[in-house]
């Protein structure tokens, strides 16, 4: 909600509304430079950037301090803030790519993602409003941070070194199973699923009975190749010790219960350290960046008008 600091007063009994049990709606509880910031949406940045980062969020907000929270909050607008100033945008595009990529990682499809969502209780579209705030956030480290930190070759060449599986060029084709944790009994559903398959019933026959099939798969339950580096690190784990023909135990992830068949593997060449080196590059900088982050919303701070009302 946007104002400027001479109507703030009048904002402010115009945002504290009471209902018939005498019960305030919302009020505000910080003002930082033309920005106010109410309870509610206090609430919901917390929700939605927390879900964005596929964190619990009623694990969340049980435990931290209102205070803190309000904390985070005024980072955040402090540097939307200076996005603004630095005229940094992000286009629907970028945070479509951003979606998709999360639909890779997880296995999932619009419907699965809409599906952990409303477990969330966060609408899409201030799901799609996270997603670009945390992008801005990105850029403007990258244009006010990333330029002072300096990487050499030695340190390019260390980190290639020491990571060389994240640059193999490596796919799966997989099967899955997969239980939406929107199901009451997921967990007892995804456990009966496996012990399906152990007492020898086929993966395509418990796949028609148990899999609320959210990848886009066929009725078999194929999803077709996928790399390895877009899976998240529980799914790749699972995968990596299988050989063809063999499945995974039942995985848990946000979205609920997967058990995966290694249907076939393509194992191709490491990428070569020159073809590497760019990328390698960005992560570091990233990486260092964020080191650096609280010092520069710290001068932040000093710079603006900050009023916490609690």
């Amino acid at each position: 909600m946007k104002t400027t600091l001479r109507t703030t007063i009048l904002a402010l009994l115009l945002l504290m509304p009471v209902l018939g049990r005498g019960e305030v709606i919302d009020r505000i509880i910080a003002i930082v430079n033309d920005d106010i910031i109410t309870l509610n949406e206090l609430e919901k940045h917390v929700r939605v950037e927390k879900s964005g980062r596929f964190v619990s969020v009623n694990e969340y907000l049980t435990n931290i301090k209102l205070g803190e929270k309000i904390d985070l909050f005024i980072d955040d607008l402090l540097i939307r803030q200076q996005a603004k100033k630095l005229k940094i945008q992000v286009s629907d595009k970028e945070v479509d790519a951003i979606i998709e990529n999360i639909k890779k990682q997880y296995l999932i499809n619009d419907a699965g993602l809409k599906e952990q969502l409303k477990k969330e209780n966060i609408t899409y579209e201030d799901f799609i409003v996270g997603l670009r705030t945390n992008l801005l956030r990105s850029r403007v480290l990258t244009r006010v941070i990333s330029p002072e930190v300096i990487v050499s070759e030695k340190d390019l060449q260390a980190y290639y070194d020491t990571h060389k599986d994240e640059y193999a060029d490596e796919e799966y084709r997989l099967q899955q199973i997969f239980v939406s944790g929107q199901r009451p009994d997921a967990r007892t559903r995804a456990e009966a699923a496996f012990k399906r398959l152990q007492e020898g019933k086929s993966f395509e026959s418990v796949v028609k009975e148990f899999s609320d099939d959210t990848a886009g798969a066929g009725h078999d339950g194929d999803i077709g190749f996928v790399k390895k580096s877009d899976l998240i690190p529980q799914l790749r784990e699972g995968i990596g010790p299988l050989t063809v023909g063999i499945y995974t135990s039942v995985i848990a992830t946000p979205y609920g219960f997967h058990i995966l068949k290694l249907l076939e593997k393509k194992s191709g060449e490491t990428m070569a350290f020159e073809a590497a080196k760019e990328s390698i590059h960005e992560k570091i900088v990233q990486e260092e960046s964020e080191k650096r982050y609280k010092d520069y919303v710290s001068k932040l701070r000093k710079a603006s008008y900050i009023e916490v009302k609690i």
